[in-house]
């Protein structure tokens, strides 16, 4: 071996290793980051009572995060992929900072809306980590992402049980505080031990660009989230679902006309990276749509509507957490699953478990002890699902672009989840019991169907993905290193 073969090696020896020692610093944001997600739900009869709002002005609690989320992932993913992922990250822990310590001391909804808009910043934390483990953990990157997964779904399940204790017994000004320390932790934590990525994207901000996929996608999810409650035919859905739909029409014309894209679109037609972005909405679909549908279900009172269990707060915070428990392990073990079996294998495994999950809710929906249960399979199928497809994606994209790629994951997932809330809200207001607003257990029925459909949608397409998917993104190399020829080490 060459003088300058052993120096290359021992480079990315050394860059892998610091990979992994960075892995634990950015789990810790991770969970951090799953917290903060859950952490608002269970409190938000109290931030209503604060407030003194209406239920439904409640709903813009979520939703102005969920748009919040949508506009700001790609801007901050591309100014990752341009400056530096590791100073973007410091960048977004401070401003969720912010935004937490607005929301707890808000004097008005306004003021709480405004810190929740900047909290959805958060929504870029993820992609960005993806990228300096993509350069920094090499080979090991796709166990790597699978822990990152895990520890955000972890700290989704503690989240959920922690702020349900803090609800009950302690203040809310204190409780809404709580992230803010878990933030600031990881933001000087991951300022200290975590390295910088080296790959840098060329070419100036499409601030154009932006604006047109940002508005274009809030402007849609608007329209479809409020289908159901204004109606699918009124003015002001369609406006705003067209509107959506003519600005991404509009972002996709101009970015094939640009030399600096936001998103590269051969990345999407050429790369394979389309193909996976379709699993991940139909799985975003299938995932996020229903959550709502099965805490409903959990809560309904079985002695007036004939149906569900009755469980108050705390009890379904209980009973939800078996599912993230279960992605947090199944997704620690996914990246070795898939060198034994294949990645197409293990999705599949994952999309046929997941579809026994919601077989399970249907079959077991008398029971509470089996509807429970149901949660670890379906929590193992996520698992394998949500530490293998961003890999997936990030490894189709060049490393300077890392950052784009894992925003396009995470904006499919949400809008495909968004889209699916708003589609099982119409079924949840269009079965209902007779003489009344309560959703019939048919209702339930039915939600639960399509995402079986969609599991089995999911599990026939993922024998495409050799063809349809892509291949890792292979560097160019300079015509005098590729005519060397390779000899085998003895």
């Amino acid at each position: 071996m060459t003088e300058p073969n052993v120096q290359s090696n021992l480079a990315m020896s050394t860059r892998q290793v610091g990979g992994l020692a960075a892995v634990g610093f950015l789990a810790f944001s991770e969970v951090t980051s799953g917290m903060l997600q859950s952490w608002y739900i269970p409190l938000l009869p109290q931030i209503g009572q604060r407030l003194e709002i209406t239920p439904a002005q409640l709903n813009w609690v979520l939703a102005s995060y969920l748009l919040s989320t949508v506009i700001c992932v790609p801007v901050l993913a591309k100014l990752g992929d341009k400056y530096g992922h590791r100073r973007l990250v410091l960048i977004v822990l401070g401003a969720v900072s912010a935004g937490t310590i607005i929301t707890a001391v808000a004097p008005s909804f306004g003021i709480f809306l405004l810190g929740r808009i900047i909290q959805g910043t958060l929504g870029a934390l993820l992609p960005l980590e993806l990228a300096i483990l993509r350069e920094r953990a090499g080979a090991s990157s796709g166990r790597a992402i699978g822990i990152l997964v895990g520890c955000l779904g972890a700290g989704g399940a503690a989240g959920t049980l922690l702020v349900g204790l803090l609800g009950t017994h302690a203040n809310l000004t204190v409780t809404l505080f709580v992230p803010v320390a878990l933030a600031l932790a990881s933001l000087v934590t991951i300022a200290m031990f975590v390295p910088e990525t080296s790959a840098r994207t060329e070419g100036s901000i499409d601030w154009t660009g932006a604006a047109l996929l940002g508005t274009g996608l809030a402007a849609f999810l608007v329209g479809i989230s409020n289908g159901s409650k204004l109606g699918w035919t009124s003015p002001t859905t369609l406006m705003a679902t067209g509107v959506g739909l003519a600005l991404l029409v509009a972002f996709f014309v101009m970015e094939k006309k640009i030399s600096s894209p936001l998103v590269d679109l051969t990345l999407l037609t050429k790369g394979g990276v389309g193909f996976l972005l379709l699993l991940t909405g139909l799985f975003g679909l299938q995932f996020y749509g229903a959550a709502t549908v099965s805490a409903l279900y959990f809560a309904s009172k079985p002695d007036i509507v004939g149906y569900g269990f009755g469980l108050d707060s705390m009890g379904i915070a209980l009973a939800i957490t078996p599912v993230p428990l279960a992605l947090m392990v199944s997704s620690s073990l996914a990246d070795s699953l898939a060198r034994r079996l294949g990645i197409r294998t293990v999705l599949q495994i994952s999309a046929l478990l997941i579809s026994i999950w919601f077989v399970g809710l249907i079959a077991f929906r008398h029971n509470l002890t089996g509807f429970i249960s149901m949660g670890l399979i379906g929590g193992i199928g996520i698992g394998l699902f949500v530490a293998l497809l961003p890999a997936l994606v990030i490894s189709r994209a060049r490393p300077e672009d890392s950052g784009i790629a894992g925003a396009l994951y995470n904006t499919s997932r949400t809008v495909a989840g968004a889209t699916a809330g708003a589609a099982f809200a119409a079924i949840m207001s269009g079965m209902v019991i007779s003489g009344s607003k309560i959703p019939s257990e048919t209702a339930f029925l039915t939600v639960w169907s399509v995402c079986i459909g969609v599991g089995v949608l999911i599990f026939l397409l993922v024998p495409f993905l050799d063809k349809l998917g892509g291949k890792a993104y292979q560097p160019e190399l300079p015509k005098h290193v590729a005519d060397i020829p390779v000899r085998e080490s003895s």
